[in-house]
């Protein structure tokens, strides 16, 4: 090493400086008698080179390879010296990286799907990457491909009119609650694992039924067990004037439900169970011969993979799921998964939640907007748009909401 470095800086001066240096192995078999040598890359001086190559990429600017073996090289000259910041650099290179990487990915998916038509491998793609289920992807295009004509499918326009329209068929909406009960107070129940924002979106709905529809409403939390869980909602119940119960046995939750029997509706909330706490769904099943639900309404995050939402419903179908309710639309990455949830659940979709503000943020579930989301050109925009198709929407309606906002 010490005789190639001197061999460098007699070739090219005291200024010298080093890029790379590597031993290299030539002759031998299998490696064994080689002879070793040190090949060392350097330049005359360092502002000889733009910053990008002053990193170690040697295309495009003069200087010279020096090695051990005494040979040595010359690198074509460049146009002149690129002005640029670090800082711009890495994030080139990142890009093209992303870019590379992007790209992989989509041989890769094309190599794995030869039975997509090529004017319809584009939507196929995106409808994946927006976690539309592959299955599910092929059998949308198959049918665009059978039900266009050769000139339809070469519209963009067509292509996507088609699509949307079969994507209708897959989601079903169950509409607003209705409390239609005048014998006794309408029990809606709220159930789902933890951290999906049920106690939020339950002060939502209470606000709403109060606020816009004029409703007596009452409120009953058995969530005794998250800390600031009950003043959490006793400050909604406080800020809207309502009334709430406290219910931690399901002897307890019998007596709320009589001092509320003058309400209209009763929306019950359940604490947070982990789907596979065994002794924890059992405790809610206690509470649910009591409570006897008129509607129950699984709340589901949207930013939830397939494989956890598809866990989730399968472990609290037995409490009968009648809606759905989908939260956190702002920090969803892709919406296809909504069509494997409502199709798992076999349940229509109710609510669906798009921040944290009460009593905004949260808007009848429709399925044009839906669409409008699961065929959203990602690539495009970093912002998720909810656009209801209803005449007179107030709330979320056409209102840009940042992925990765509050929950919901």
């Amino acid at each position: 090493m010490a005789e190639t470095l001197g061999q460098v800086k007699r070739q090219f001066g005291s200024g010298a400086v080093i890029l790379n240096t590597r031993t290299l192995t030539k002759g031998g078999l299998l490696g064994i008698g080689g002879k070793s040598y040190v090949e060392i890359t350097a330049v005359r001086e360092m502002a000889d080179l733009p910053i990008p190559l002053r990193r170690g990429t040697l295309k495009g600017r003069s200087g010279e390879t020096g090695r051990a073996d005494g040979a040595a090289k010359t690198v074509s000259p460049a146009p002149a010296a690129v002005s640029s910041s670090p800082s711009d650099d890495v994030l080139a290179e990142v890009r093209d990286l992303k870019a590379a990487v992007a790209s992989l990915i989509g041989e890769t998916r094309r190599a794995q799907a030869p039975d997509i038509p090529e004017a319809l491998y584009g939507t196929y793609q995106r409808l994946v990457e927006n976690e539309v289920a592959e299955q599910l992807a092929r059998q949308l295009v198959a049918r665009v491909y059978d039900e266009l004509t050769p000139d339809q499918l070469r519209s963009a326009r067509a292509v996507r009119n088609k699509l949307a329209a079969l994507l209708e068929s897959f989601l079903p909406v169950a509409g607003p609650i209705r409390c239609p009960r005048s014998d006794r107070p309408a029990m809606i129940a709220l159930i789902g694992p933890t951290g999906v924002g049920k106690t939020t979106t339950i002060a939502k709905l209470a606000a709403s039924f109060c606020l816009r529809e004029h409703r007596k409403v009452g409120l009953i939390t058995v969530d005794t067990y998250r800390i600031a869980a009950v003043e959490q909602l006793k400050t909604y119940a406080e800020i809207i004037d309502v009334p709430l119960e406290v219910a931690d046995t399901p002897a307890r939750f019998g007596e709320a439900v009589t001092r509320l029997a003058d309400r209209e509706v009763i929306l019950m909330d359940t604490a947070g169970r982990s789907q596979r706490d065994e002794g924890k769904m059992a405790e809610l099943r206690e509470f649910f011969s009591v409570a006897k639900p008129d509607e129950v309404h699984l709340v589901l995050s949207s930013a939830c993979g397939e494989a956890v939402l598809a866990d989730t419903v399968e472990r609290f179908r037995e409490f009968g799921i009648d809606r759905v309710i989908l939260t956190k639309l702002d920090e969803a990455i892709g919406f296809g998964v909504i069509l494997t949830c409502l199709e798992k659940a076999n349940a229509g979709l109710s609510y669906v939640t798009t921040g944290q503000d009460v009593p905004d943020d949260i808007e009848v579930g429709e399925t044009s907007a839906l669409v409008d989301l699961i065929l959203r050109d990602r690539a495009s925009s970093d912002q998720v748009v909810w656009t209801p198709a209803r005449a007179g929407a107030t709330t979320a309606s056409g209102r840009s909401l940042l992925a990765g906002g509050a929950a919901g």
